[in-house]
C-alpha cells in the first residue's frame, strides 16, 4: 500500500478543441490567489447570453481549489499580434467542483469549468503601425432585447429601403440626442446561426450605434435610459447584455450573462404610446430629457417601472408593490425633496400631484379619496397587514390591481411630459375594460372592510 505523501498527483486532461485562445491569469476571491492560472474561454459573439471559463490547473492548482466555493473572479492578458495586447476579466464564476480519484500510486484530480456573469475585454493598441493605421473614432454600440417601441423605432437597411423605394414607399431615419453631443440610432440586429459567411439571418433584437462619445460610461447610462424608457411604452421589458466602445487606442467590450427570459406583451395588450413612429420617437426624446434632467429620483422611477413590467406575483403582492411603485412615481413627478428623517404621506404627494395636474385621475378608482367609495389605499393596508380575502372578492382584487397600474401609467406619463390622452391609458382607450367601466360596483364588495 503506497503512504499518501508518496503518492503522485495527476492532472486528468480534457479536450480542449474549439475554444478561444489560451489565456495566462489570476484566479481570485475574497482573502484567496490563484496565480498563473491556464485558462480558455468559449467563442462569444454580441449576442450570446451564457458562456464559461475552462481552467486548465496544474496539479498545485487543483489542490488548492479542490473544495472552495465560488464566486471567483479573473483577470489574464495575452498579446493576440504584434502591438495588440487584451486583457479580459471575468467576473461571478462559479465552478464545477474538482474531483479527486485516489488510484493505487497516483491522486487524480479533474480539470474545472464555471459560469459567468460578466466579462470585459479590453484591447489596447500600442505605438506601431496598427495603432497608425487605425481611424481616430470615438463611438459605442449597443445590443437590446426585443420590444415594440425599438421594433418601431428602427431604421432601414439600405437593402430594405431600396426594396421600399420600388414601391414608392420612403422612411426617414431617426436619431436620438443624448447626452455630451453624442446621438443614437436603432437597427434590427442580424443573428447569424454560424460562421458569418453571407448576409442571409434571422433579426433577433436590435443594435443601438452611438456616435461622438466623449465619455463611454455616461454614454452606457445614456442607452440604458433610453431602453428602459422604451420598455415602459411598450409594456414589455428589454435590456442590454452587451455593449462595446472604440476609440483610436482602445476597443472594449462588455457582457452580461445568464439574464433570464422577460415576460412578452400580451397579443391583444396595446403599448402605452400609440403605434406611430413619429409619436414614439417623440415619447421617447421628450421622456429621455425630462428623466435626464431630474438625477436625483431617477432610481425611484427606475423601480417603479421595473414594478410595471414584472407582474409575476400574487394579485395581494402585486398590489403592494403597485403602491409602492406610486409613490415612488409621485415623488419624481412632484420633485418632493428626498428625506429619509421625514418622508411624506402617500395622500401628501398624491394632493401635490393633483394640484398641478388636476384631471389626471379621472375615471380611475380614487387613491386615497373617500368621497365616493373606499380607497384603493385602504385596500393596501389590508394586505400588508396580513387579511385574507373571500373568492367573492377576487374580481373586486383584479379590478383594483388593473387601476393602480392605470394610475402608475398615467402619473409616469405626465411627470415625463406626455399627454395621458395620446396614450393607452385615455379615458377613451380605457373605456372598452370592464375594470374601468364596473370598478364602483366591484369596489362595494371591499366597502366593509375597515380601514
Amino acid at each position: 500500500m503506497t503512504d499518501e505523501s508518496e503518492r503522485l498527483d495527476i492532472v486528468v486532461p480534457e479536450e480542449s478543441a474549439g475554444r478561444g485562445p489560451l489565456l495566462r491569469g489570476e484566479l481570485r476571491q475574497e482573502r484567496f490567489c490563484c496565480p498563473d492560472v491556464l485558462t480558455q474561454f468559449e467563442h462569444i459573439t454580441p449576442h450570446t447570453r451564457k458562456t464559461r471559463i475552462h481552467l486548465l490547473l496544474t496539479a498545485a492548482q487543483a489542490k488548492s481549489l479542490f473544495a472552495r466555493s465560488g464566486p471567483f473572479a479573473f483577470e489574464g492578458s495575452l498579446c493576440i499580434r504584434d502591438g495588440v495586447i487584451e486583457t479580459r476579466v471575468a467576473k461571478d464564476i462559479w465552478l464545477k467542483s474538482i474531483t479527486q480519484i485516489t488510484h493505487k500510486e497516483a491522486i487524480y484530480w479533474t480539470q474545472t469549468s464555471g459560469d459567468i456573469s460578466s466579462l470585459e475585454i479590453r484591447t489596447k493598441f500600442m505605438p506601431g503601425s496598427e495603432l497608425d493605421s487605425r481611424r481616430d473614432i470615438s463611438s459605442a454600440w449597443f445590443v437590446a432585447r426585443p420590444c415594440f417601441a425599438l421594433g418601431i423605432l428602427a431604421n432601414q437597411t439600405k437593402e430594405e429601403a431600396e426594396e421600399a423605394a420600388k414601391f414608392g414607399f420612403s422612411k426617414q431615419d431617426i436619431n436620438f440626442s443624448l447626452s455630451n453631443g453624442a446621438t443614437a440610432s436603432i437597427h434590427r440586429y442580424p443573428y447569424f446561426p454560424g460562421i458569418i459567411a453571407s448576409r442571409s439571418g434571422t433579426f433577433r433584437g436590435y443594435s443601438i450605434p452611438v456616435s461622438g462619445v466623449k465619455d463611454p460610461e455616461a454614454t452606457k447610462r445614456d442607452v440604458d435610459i433610453l431602453i428602459l424608457l422604451a420598455s415602459f411604452a411598450s409594456r414589455e421589458r428589454s435590456i442590454s447584455a452587451y455593449w462595446s466602445y472604440e476609440t483610436k487606442g482602445e476597443f472594449c467590450r462588455f457582457w452580461q450573462f445568464n439574464i433570464g427570459k422577460f415576460r412578452k406583451r400580451y397579443e391583444r395588450e396595446e403599448p402605452v404610446v400609440p403605434r406611430d413612429r413619429e409619436e414614439c420617437f417623440d415619447f421617447l426624446q421628450t421622456a429621455f430629457n425630462r428623466y435626464s434632467a431630474a438625477s436625483t429620483h431617477q432610481p425611484l422611477l427606475e423601480a417603479a417601472i421595473y414594478a410595471l413590467l414584472n407582474n409575476q406575483t400574487t394579485m395581494e403582492a402585486d398590489i403592494a408593490r403597485l403602491f409602492s411603485a406610486i409613490q415612488g412615481a409621485l415623488y419624481f413627478a412632484t420633485q418632493a425633496p428626498l428625506n429619509p428623517q421625514k418622508r411624506p404621506r402617500i395622500a401628501d404627494l398624491c394632493r401635490k400631484f393633483l394640484t398641478a395636474h388636476p384631471d389626471t385621475f379621472d375615471g380611475l378608482w380614487p387613491l386615497i379619496d373617500r368621497q365616493a367609495c373606499s380607497p384603493l389605499n385602504d385596500l393596501r393596508n389590508a394586505i400588508v397587514h396580513g387579511e385574507a380575502f373571500s373568492e367573492q372578492e377576487w374580481l373586486a382584487l383584479s379590478y383594483a390591481g388593473e387601476h393602480l397600474r392605470w394610475h402608475l401609467e398615467r402619473i409616469i406619463l405626465v411627470a415625463l411630459g406626455w399627454n395621458v390622452e395620446k396614450s393607452a391609458v385615455s379615458k377613451r382607450a380605457l373605456s372598452w375594460f370592464n375594470a374601468y367601466r364596473d370598478w364602483k360596483k366591484e369596489s362595494n364588495q371591499l366597502a366593509g372592510r375597515p380601514s
